[in-house]
């Protein structure tokens, strides 16, 4: 009889375990799956304000060219037949 009871109790104090524990590895999954998806928002925005930086230097540069000073400077560009 007294086996029956410690094989309860055992039973019983596993079950609770493993009860608790995929409680935390639930908590700790959700709070995982957040981080990545704003890990991934943060990575959009960066995208997009690269694109936009770059898309900025490339006018930016483009208008330095056209400029009357730099063709003074540095002359007109040679162009290849």
């Amino acid at each position: 009889m007294e086996s029956l009871m410690k094989s309860e109790i055992f039973f019983f104090v596993t079950t609770l375990s493993i009860v608790i524990v995929t409680t935390f590895f639930v908590i700790i999954g959700v709070y995982i799956i957040k981080i990545v998806k704003n890990f991934a928002h943060m990575s959009d925005a960066l995208k997009k304000t690269v694109d936009d930086a770059d898309n900025e230097i490339r006018e930016i540069s483009e208008q330095v060219r056209e400029s009357p000073i730099f063709s003074f400077i540095f002359g007109n560009k040679k162009r290849k037949k």
